[in-house]
């Protein structure tokens, strides 16, 4: 049991055999060794006790937001009307010629198709062959959920998975978007924690924040800016701009249902505007690879602290010292480090904007 989390139940194994002994031989019961019988058989019962609080314990951890796992998880979400983001499979549109055969045909919906050999892709709806050449865009669906999904694009060549004889070519259309996995426990733990303990129409920034957050992961930040009276302007960063803009319409028609929007708003969206940084960084330290490590990730954990929130100065000095932190002797801003044109310095930008830039690491050489 780790005695470092809040639990409701404690117990510890050797404290309740202990007591069982005792009991045990007050009751009558002569000292029992390893391996006798009776001790055996009062270990096993041991083990059901120990089960039992343990049981009683997880059971009572799982109701807490803070704890909970899994379905468990889900069951507090839909509680407080937020629901998981669940697992999506890719989408996208395929040309399929067919050759002038004169026998009309058709192809089911759920054939299967691929360019890699890996993912397949099934037709949406049925396919009919008219026995003449033809061409037709039809809609595919990717076999398994997942970003795996989105790896198709346009303009690659396909081939069925059982041969046709009327299909003369398969061409992709349009490049694969809107696989996803389904949303992590952690991230989602958050997104319930911001939507607070009850559903209630946005209006709030925060809520129409977390509305537009619940719309997919692939929505790393969102932030709700009144315009003027009336007006709302949420601004997004996402994780890819593949299908950026059918995923913007997805979150405007999440804002604007009737049951989320004020009847007195009306809900803009857009993706935030990047404010650019170069960072050449040049850096003094031991040789030791731990130490290289401990720098790359600083860096790495920099940027995806300044890169992922709208509206978030522009902070070079947390970084340098991140750096220094994690083992560096000196540490400069090299030639071609700039942000937005200008000079390395702490700056602040507008509530519609964020930091996206470039950081590269140079060991001084002795």
């Amino acid at each position: 049991m780790d005695n470092t989390e809040l639990h409701y139940v404690t117990y510890d194994p050797e404290e309740i055999w202990n007591e069982m002994m005792l009991a045990y031989v007050e009751a009558g019961g002569d000292i029992l060794y390893p391996g006798d019988e009776k001790e055996i058989l009062l270990r096993s019962v041991l083990a059901d006790i120990v089960q039992v609080f343990a049981g009683v314990d997880n059971g009572l951890r799982m109701q807490t937001l803070r704890y909970a796992v899994s379905d468990y998880l889900d069951i507090l979400g839909e509680q407080r009307s937020c629901e998981r983001i669940r697992a999506q499979a890719a989408t996208a549109t395929v040309t399929i010629t067919t050759n002038a055969t004169g026998q009309i045909d058709k192809l089911d919906a759920g054939t299967a198709m691929t360019a890699d050999g890996e993912v397949f892709y099934l037709l949406v709806e049925d396919m009919t062959i008219t026995g003449y050449a033809q061409s037709m865009t039809v809609e595919v669906v990717a076999d398994r959920t997942g970003s795996v999904g989105n790896g198709l694009v346009a303009g690659a060549q396909m081939q069925m998975q059982s041969p046709h004889p009327a299909i003369n070519s398969i061409i992709a259309a349009t490049s694969a978007t809107g696989g996803q996995e389904r949303e992590a426990d952690d991230s989602y733990r958050e997104r319930i924690r911001q939507y607070g303990l009850t559903r209630v129409s946005t209006g709030p920034a925060q809520q129409y924040e977390a509305a537009a957050k619940a719309v997919s992961s692939i929505i790393v930040d969102a932030k709700a800016i009144r315009l003027s009276a009336g007006s709302v302007g949420v601004y997004l960063i996402l994780s890819t701009s593949t299908g950026a803009a059918a995923l913007i319409q997805q979150v405007v028609d999440a804002l604007n249902a009737e049951n989320v929007r004020p009847l007195t708003d009306t809900v803009s969206v857009y993706q935030a505007t990047d404010v650019t940084y170069t960072l050449n960084v040049k850096y003094a330290a031991d040789n030791s690879s731990a130490t290289s490590q401990a720098i790359a990730d600083a860096v790495t954990a920099y940027q995806e602290w300044q890169d992922n929130t709208i509206g978030l100065a522009f902070n070079p000095d947390r970084l340098m010292a991140a750096i220094y932190q994690a083992g560096a002797t000196r540490v400069i801003w090299d030639t071609g480090s700039e942000f937005d044109g200008g000079d390395v310095e702490y700056t602040t930008i507008a509530s519609n904007e964020r930091c996206k830039g470039t950081i590269t690491l140079t060991a001084m050489t002795t």
